[in-house]
This record gives structure tokens, C-alpha cells and sequence, in this order.
């Protein structure tokens, strides 16, 4: 029986947990660096042994490590686990660094272990369907390839955690995090490669009060920011002022292959949207457009033949992703093989190279970037 170990704690490990429980794959070890966190984390799921030390868990009888930590920490510890002669999966993005990402997949494809990324949206049943008619030819050439990530969660107040730390969470935070996903899911539907890419960052609120563990806006900062003079930090909250530099938002336009244009709006300060990622996709022939919060329902059309809606009432929800894309990937781990039935590093150096493609056209005040 394959057994699996994880590394971290927090929400993602959580998820791969449900997933590797309704999968029927043993976990017999879990590690985080905080003791307190690594053992009731073993306590609630009833985990024989936690660990404190990466060493620890590399030395288990793990045969697959779970990745469920920071991104800054991802590059180390899948070094780790290859020398160690595991199998990986890890959580998005595969590193922050273009080039430590191409390393890992070399690495990786050298080392003939199974070497997963989690991006999951492409298991939900519509986007097999959206994908399985763009491949048939049912909307004929994608032209345009456009849509939307958008999220909640960061709205003010809002928790301050590793994302807000760029030694953790690097010098992104919805391009990294949320826009990973879309990129995967708009080249794996359209069947079309990102070439160039052009961008724009906002941080709408740069200056901010830290208070229990949460962050509030600095109203004296913003008040400051908008007269163009001092005013009396008392305007304030009490608490840390604290600086946070990584984008709110992004607007990011595209380039395809073959010659489609695309842009994405990613945001992780829009009230009202848990997890709205939505793709569009037109072609010479049809158009089709789909989003996750309605993941079970998917639209086509041509013109003059009004809207077709497809309804998936057998369908799948979010934790059904993480299950079917782990049993792809268990799969293939007690076959001995590599496939196409799950991302592997190679998608994940892609997604950061298209990634770092984005930071720098920021960088150079949204100027075009090639990808390839």
C-alpha cells in the first residue's frame, strides 16, 4: 500500500488530506516546523508520527511527499524529496524562480520519480467537456481567450499571512497564487500556448495597520497619500504600521501562438467573489465560457443559434478535484510511469516562466514579454 507523508499544516495540507483519505492512501507522517502545529495536525487526522525536521520526513517510509507550504519553500524541500528517492506532489506555483523551476523539472524527468503540481480546476467534468469540444473543432479557431480570477479574501480587513511576506510569498501575491490557475486552465481548454504577455499591478492600500493578527487600512497614510499633506497619525488605528508592496490586482494582456489575443483580471480584493475564476473562449466558429462558482454548468455558442447550456448534474465540486487529480496521479506513481493524465514540473516551469514573464513587464512599466 502507498504510503504518503505531508509537509505543512494550513489549509492546503487540510484539502490534500480529505483528498488522500477518499483516495484510501495511507499518511503515516506529517511535519511542520512548529511542533505544536505538527502535532495536532496528526492528532485531528490520527497520523502516527510528526515530525519537526524536513531530514525527519525525508527518512520515513513516505513513497510520495505532499508539498503544502509556502512558495519561497517549495524549490528546497522537492530537492529534498528527489535526493531522497520520493515522489512528489506539490502545491502551485513550483517556485517563484523561472530558473529553479526548469532545474526542478530536469531534475525531476532525470530522476524517474512521479513528480505532480496541484492545479486542480482542470479536473472539474466541465472543463474536460470545454476542452474535449475545442478539440473537435466545435468553435472552430480560438481568436480570443479572456476572463477573470477573482477573490475576496484580501479585501481589508483581512489576516496577515505568509502572502504578505516576500521571503515566504515572494515579491507577488494574485499573479503567483490565483493567476497560476488560470494560466493552466486557458492554455489546457484553448489548446493554445501564452507567447507575450503585457501587464499592470495595483496595491491599493501599500500602507497598513497591523492589529491581532489582522490588517486594516492606514487610514492616516491614505489621507496623507490623498491631500498631499501630514495628517495626525490618531486618524489612525493603534497597532504596527506595516508596508505591503506585492499587487491587490493585475490586468495582464496576452499573445497566443496562433495569433489569438487573451487578457485575464485577477483580483484578490473584490467583495462578493469567493472564487470566481471564469475563461471565455472565441472561436472562427462558436464561442464557450465557463466559471467555478457555477462549475457544473457550461455554455456554447454560434452565431444565430442562440446560447446551448450544458448542465453536468452528476457533476464534481472543489474538494472532487483534488480527489480525481490524486488518483491520476496515484495511479501513475504505482505503474511506474509519467503521463498526460496529470500536470507534472514540466507544466509547473511553464506556469513560472509565464509567471516571471508577468513581473517583468511590470517591472518595465507593462511592456510586451516573451514567454516562449
Amino acid at each position: 500500500m502507498m504510503k504518503a507523508g505531508i509537509i505543512g499544516t494550513g489549509f492546503a495540507a487540510e484539502v490534500h488530506m480529505k483528498a488522500l483519505r477518499a483516495c484510501n492512501v495511507s499518511v503515516d507522517v506529517v511535519m511542520s516546523q512548529k511542533e505544536e502545529h505538527a502535532k495536532a495536525f496528526a492528532k485531528k487526522w490520527g497520523i502516527p508520527k510528526w515530525v519537526t525536521s524536513v531530514e525527519a520526513i525525508m527518512e520515513s517510509e513516505a513513497d510520495v511527499i505532499h508539498i503544502c507550504t509556502p512558495p519561497a519553500t517549495h524549490g528546497t524541500l522537492v530537492k529534498s524529496a528527489l535526493d531522497a528517492g520520493k515522489h512528489v506532489l506539490c502545491e502551485k506555483p513550483l517556485s517563484l524562480s523561472q530558473t529553479e523551476a526548469k532545474d526542478l523539472a530536469e531534475q525531476a524527468a532525470m530522476s524517474g520519480k512521479i513528480c505532480g503540481m496541484v492545479l486542480n480546476v482542470r479536473y472539474h467534468m466541465a472543463c474536460r467537456r470545454a476542452k474535449e469540444l475545442v478539440e473537435n473543432g466545435m468553435i472552430g479557431r480560438p481568436i480570443l481567450i479572456h476572463g477573470t480570477y477573482l477573490q475576496e479574501f484580501g479585501a481589508l480587513p483581512a489576516p496577515y499571512d505568509w502572502r504578505y511576506h516576500p521571503e515566504t510569498g515572494g515579491e507577488m501575491r494574485a499573479v503567483s497564487e490565483i493567476g497560476t490557475h488560470w494560466f493552466d486552465i486557458a492554455e489546457y481548454i484553448s489548446g493554445q500556448r501564452i507567447k507575450e504577455v503585457s501587464a499592470l499591478f495595483a496595491c491599493y492600500t501599500p500602507h497598513r495597520i497591523l492589529k491581532d493578527g489582522m490588517m486594516y487600512p492606514d487610514k492616516a497614510s491614505e489621507k496623507a497619500n490623498e491631500t498631499g499633506r501630514k495628517v495626525q497619525a490618531s486618524a489612525s488605528l493603534d497597532g504596527d504600521k506595516i508596508e505591503v508592496t506585492s499587487e491587490d490586482a493585475a490586468i495582464i494582456q496576452m499573445k497566443f501562438e496562433n495569433q489569438a489575443l487573451g487578457s485575464v483580471v485577477l483580483s484578490e480584493v473584490s467583495p462578493g467573489r469567493g472564487n470566481h475564476l471564469s475563461l471565455e473562449i472565441t472561436g472562427t466558429d462558436g464561442n464557450i465560457w465557463w466559471n467555478e462558482e457555477e462549475n457544473n454548468q457550461l455554455f456554447t455558442a454560434r452565431k444565430g443559434e442562440g446560447i446551448r447550456k450544458e448542465v453536468f448534474a452528476f457533476g464534481n465540486g472543489f474538494s472532487e478535484t483534488f480527489i480525481q487529480m490524486f488518483e491520476a496521479f496515484y495511479q501513475a506513481v504505482q505503474e511506474g510511469r509519467s503521463g498526460e493524465t496529470y500536470p507534472d514540473f514540466a507544466r509547473g516551469a511553464r506556469i513560472a516562466r509565464i509567471c516571471q514573464g508577468v513581473l517583468e513587464s511590470v517591472r518595465t512599466g507593462g511592456a510586451w514579454i516573451n514567454v516562449e
